[in-house]
């Protein structure tokens, strides 16, 4: 490769990280919902307690049940996460860094002045952290079987998978 284009593709490289880091961060607030289905073997009643509880002990709160009683919804706040605002951060700082390099060699004269867009890293945990502090839903349908109470539950991927460990421990 002759040498003239080394420097333009390697600052082509790294603002295509940077676009890839601007939809990382856009990701990260991105809502992940899901619908499952688990058959549980105990009456409707218990199974409602049950749920009633479990979702008050990580922090919902009953929003609002059917006049059947068969539907009902939770909602809590969610938290951002600390590490993930922290690893935005030295992600954003080191790809900043990374283009402030590429320009500084690219143009020697002024291409110092490039290292002001490190001074734009902390936009991306702030852009994380207020989009991740949310109210979330999570809607429970209750149907009884005959040996079992059938629950579909749609919310964030995250709580369906923590809802099935807690199963996993009843069974």
């Amino acid at each position: 490769m002759p040498t003239d284009l080394v420097y333009p593709s390697t600052l082509l490289l790294t603002s295509l990280l940077a676009i890839g880091f601007v939809f990382f961060v856009r990701a990260s607030t991105k809502e992940r919902l899901e619908t499952k289905v688990w058959a549980i073997a105990r009456p409707v009643a218990e199974v409602g307690d049950l749920l009633k509880q479990y979702f008050q002990q990580r922090g919902y709160r009953l929003h609002s049940v059917s006049s059947d009683g068969r539907q009902v919804t939770f909602q809590g706040t969610v938290a951002a996460s600390r590490f993930l605002a922290a690893l935005l951060f030295g992600l954003a700082v080191a790809g900043a860094t990374c283009i402030a390099l590429a320009l500084t060699v690219l143009f020697p004269k002024g291409g110092i002045l490039a290292f002001g867009l490190v001074g734009l890293a902390p936009v991306a945990p702030w852009f994380y952290w207020r989009g991740a502090q949310r109210v979330e839903t999570v809607q429970l349908v209750l149907e009884p079987q005959p040996e079992h109470t059938q629950v579909t539950m749609s919310g964030h991927r995250d709580e369906l998978i923590a809802f099935a460990k807690y199963l996993a421990t009843l069974v």
